[in-house]
């Protein structure tokens, strides 16, 4: 017991670097670190009105007992899916094998610690999902004292279910890429099937269960007059009710399972506890018994063969930079799993679009009317997937401890950051150009709706890569132990999601707009984000990497 809080506290100590917030000395780091801070507020804030202000909603259109239903659902689901990303990260870190293998410790409680550090990733999601939607159902509905209760359990208890069979999910993604001997392309594979796998499953159940309602049908009567507010909002509610009683009737479970958080059966938490907490300890002796091993399996190993000497080539310094940071990124999985997984979906968007067309897909997904105009706001929802993650966003920080050798090649600034930023570009053209050739010959739009098919996704692409450098220049991170550290958990990284609000925000308005405002307000917001890119290459190509890093 003492060794596992001993080595859960290590694991702990600068969770999302607040210890070396604390202590740092450096006046500049702080103030970065505290900007970082008041972003991640900033998010919490967002995330937690959203769910705020959509269980307002089911309360105003009278299916506020949904919310029991729903939302525990969809902490699991959030806490599940942190859980496959970070999973091998977390569990199967090479790095420090070598160090805890040789200490007088065993390594069942090392694997318990990680997946401690994996459930406070859940824990952290439960709260933001429960809380608020927890605290609008309980004070609408009146509810007693026994739903009181049941919340903190709840958040303690949701978490744990989705962190041992994220788990098992990186034990199998471990045992696989451990048996093969392109281990980076097997890792890029197994998350890309996982996250398109969920999409696909969650588009399939809300696009088989969620009413899809005709914008005539409820702001006008049979007579054609237009109802009044009241009226709409009554045939809504009317709507959701019916097919709330439809999903309650075909699978009894959901009716059942929300009874537990509602505190009608307080057993059934108790149930669903003792069940999450065996499943979490065989997860735990399964994965002590076997974590050097498969740590060792997955470590890299230097093969030695014999090369033959051909004829030398010689490339320009900026075609050499571009190999270079080819080079390391494909020799990281973790690098590449994480990047490509927008770029993937934008294709596989793409696909969808073609299928089933703008304006069935944004039915399915946003319960939204055709009379919308989804087809003004594709350009900026197809651009939302390359926004998600640039390679850009972890170059700098990617070199760790060899950015001196980096910075003191004689090489002009410009060189090295402009093959940073056109290698990425590069990774995403084909990506890119697959899309638009999906869209272009399979949705059925006018002309001007074509070219800002074209247009708008690219300068966003632009805008994307080169943010995402600007961002790494100011928040590097070069100190690091896991790889993990700068491709998933930098301030860069987290930052440089912000851009994805930038393709969202006018997808949301231009749902609303028709066609001819539409094209003026793409056009405006297409200037606006090109000048913005164009101001940011300028900051970074005015970047001394001499003093980055010291």
């Amino acid at each position: 017991m003492n060794s596992f809080l001993t080595i859960w506290k290590s694991e702990m100590v600068n969770y999302a670097g607040l210890n070396v917030y604390r202590h740092t000395k450096d006046p500049s780091d702080r103030k970065r670190r505290t900007a970082l801070l008041c972003v991640f507020v900033f998010l919490f804030v967002v995330a937690v009105g959203y769910i705020a202000g959509a269980s307002f909603a089911f309360e105003e259109f009278g299916i506020g007992r949904v919310i029991p239903m729903l939302y525990p659902a969809l902490a699991m689901m959030i806490a599940f899916m942190i859980g496959v990303l970070k999973a091998r990260g977390n569990l199967y870190r090479v790095r420090d094998r070598e160090l805890l293998s040789s200490l007088p410790i065993r390594s069942m409680p090392v694997a318990a610690a990680r997946l401690m550090k994996m459930y406070v990733d859940g824990l952290i999601a439960a709260v933001i999902v429960i809380v608020p939607s927890f605290l609008v159902y309980g004070i609408a509905e009146h509810a007693g004292a026994t739903f009181w209760l049941m919340i903190v359990p709840a958040i303690l208890i949701l978490p744990i279910l989705p962190v041992a069979l994220a788990a098992w999910v990186g034990i199998a993604f471990a045992a696989l890429i451990a048996r093969v001997r392109h281990k980076v392309l097997a890792e890029v594979l197994l998350a890309v099937i996982v996250v398109v796998g969920m999409m696909a499953l969650s588009f399939a159940v809300t696009g088989s269960s969620t009413v899809n309602m005709n914008l005539g049908a409820i702001t006008q009567d049979q007579g054609g007059d237009k109802l009044s507010q009241k009226e709409m909002n009554d045939r809504v509610a009317k709507q959701a009710a019916e097919t709330l009683e439809k999903l309650e009737a075909k699978t009894p479970f959901v009716k059942t399972w929300g009874s537990w958080f509602s505190g009608k059966k307080p057993a059934g938490l108790l149930i669903l506890a003792t069940v999450s907490l065996a499943a979490l300890l065989i997860t735990a002796f399964v994965i002590g018994r076997n974590l050097f091993a498969i740590s060792g399996r997955l470590a890299p190993v230097t093969m030695h063969r014999d090369y033959k000497m051909t004829a030398l080539q010689s490339h320009s310094v900026l075609e050499a930079l571009v190999r270079k940071e080819a080079g390391r990124y494909f020799s990281s999985g973790l690098y590449v799993s994480n990047t490509i997984i927008g770029p993937v979906l934008a294709v596989v968007l793409a696909v969808v679009m073609a299928v089933f067309g703008p304006e069935e897909l944004i039915r399915k997904i946003g319960n939204l009317p055709v009379a919308m105009h989804p087809t003004a706001a594709l350009p900026f929802l197809l651009s939302v997937p390359f926004c998600m993650m640039t390679v850009t966003s972890s170059s700098i920080s990617a070199e760790g401890k060899n950015w001196w050798i980096t910075k003191s090649l004689p090489i002009a600034t410009g060189d090295i950051l402009n093959a940073k930023l056109l290698f990425n570009l590069l990774l995403f053209a084909p990506f890119y150009l697959v899309a638009e050739l999906v869209l272009l010959f399979t949705v059925r739009v006018g002309v001007m709706q074509r070219l800002w098919l074209l247009v708008v996704p690219l300068v966003y692409i632009v805008f994307a890569v080169v943010l995402g450098l600007f961002l790494n220049l100011r928040f590097p991170k070069f100190k690091w132990e896991n790889e993990a550290e700068v491709v998933k958990q930098s301030a860069a990284v987290a930052l440089g999601i912000l851009s994805v609000f930038t393709a969202l925000i006018p997808t949301a308005g231009l749902l609303m707009l028709p066609d001819g405002p539409a094209d003026l307000v793409t056009a405006v917001v297409v200037a606006v984000v090109a000048a913005a890119t164009v101001l940011l290459y300028h900051r970074i190509m005015n970047t001394d990497l001499l003093r980055l890093g010291d």
